[in-house]
């Protein structure tokens, strides 16, 4: 084998003692992109690789942050605890119904707590929680929510904003499909019926239109549909 290639693995090796993988990786890749490597060389590198993205898993693996800490910034400000929601979900909520349930009754930010409302119903958790919300209780069983992609009000809103908007007022639509899915999200654990979708979409509709100080917009879809 040519030295340059000795060389090459053997500063890819002292990388890796280092603990610097992220350098070992750029490394590796950069020589496994040549249009020629001999054949010896080409097997040293993948196996390099394989050891240096396994490291780097076990790394990321032993820095993650513990569930017991993201527990205890559900008790923080409305970002704290969406960041704590968004790892979690991530992680098996069986084992930590007590401390979500105390976190529901404490009326939490609307916006983590929907999120993880959803996030058990997808894991599966049938328990009964107590949702204290801007000052109002809603008891609910987790299995019994519709979540906002099968809401049928939430679908319907959709096809009417789509309809009205999606061709000749693309920006307007884009705010507009955002704005609906975060009311479908706080409206939880409720969801909004068939019948309800024509007025949720006039509803976002309007309040998009004053936002972007465009009411005639809305009063010419308004008169037209």
């Amino acid at each position: 084998m040519e030295s340059y290639y000795e060389e090459i693995i053997e500063e890819i090796r002292d990388c890796i003692k280092r603990k610097e993988y992220e350098t070992a990786l750029s490394l590796v890749n950069k020589e496994l992109s040549m249009p020629y490597i001999p054949a010896e060389a080409e097997e040293i590198f993948l196996q390099l690789k394989k050891d240096v993205v396994f490291s780097l898993s076990l790394k990321e693996r032993n820095t993650e942050e513990s569930t017991e800490s993201l527990l205890r910034k559900l008790k923080g400000k409305p970002q704290s605890q969406l960041y704590a929601v968004s790892k979690l979900t991530d992680r098996n909520l069986h084992g930590c119904i007590d401390e979500i349930r105390d976190y529901l009754a404490k009326d939490p930010c609307v916006e983590a707590a929907a999120l993880l409302v959803e996030g058990m119903y997808r894991q599966n958790i049938n328990d009964e929680f107590v949702w204290m919300k801007d000052g109002v209780e809603y008891t609910f069983w987790v299995d019994s929510i519709t979540p906002v992609e099968e809401s049928e009000g939430f679908l319907e809103a959709m096809h009417f904003l789509d309809e009205w908007l999606s061709n000749d007022q693309p920006a307007m639509y884009e705010l507009a499909r955002k704005m609906l899915i975060h009311e479908a999200y706080c409206f939880l654990p409720l969801s909004y019926e068939a019948d309800e979708g024509r007025d949720l979409a006039e509803m976002i509709l309007k309040n998009i239109s004053e936002m972007m100080d465009d009411s005639r917009t809305y009063s010419e879809i308004i008169e037209k549909n």
